[in-house]
């Protein structure tokens, strides 16, 4: 390989794929992988699923049985994780979480208006 084409685990120091997200050696998240995102191939109902598929380099179907056999486990406690994962995991990279967008309009909706000083006298 060349040399373009590998870069360093900072982790292990082993030379891996430069487009590797984890260690072929240790498994570490490199710090250039891109973060959790819903907007991923293989998505079905809310990408949550296929984003931690992505994030944990499961395969998406593994990742849909084990959220299946969860629900066997836990029952409905499932059913409100994964709709807390989907308000918590924004859906394109570098984006804001549906969560964070409904506390963003809700602080401006709850805010004071800041008036700026008018400078045509003061009846305006």
């Amino acid at each position: 390989m060349s040399d373009l084409a590998t870069k360093t685990c900072p982790a292990c120091f082993s030379t891996i794929n430069a487009a590797a997200t984890r260690c072929s050696s240790c498994s570490q998240l490199q710090p250039d992988a891109p973060g959790l995102h819903r907007n991923v191939p293989g998505k079905a109902l809310g990408g949550v699923c296929a984003a931690l598929a992505l994030h944990f380099n499961l395969d998406l179907t593994l990742m849909r049985v084990l959220f299946v056999a969860s629900f066997a486990v836990t029952g409905p406690l499932v059913l409100w994780v994964y709709p807390a994962l989907w308000l918590m995991t924004p859906y394109e990279l570098g984006g804001s979480s549906p969560l964070k967008r409904f506390f963003d309009a809700l602080g401006r909706a709850f805010s004071t208006p800041v008036s700026s000083p008018r400078s045509d006298g003061p009846l305006g």
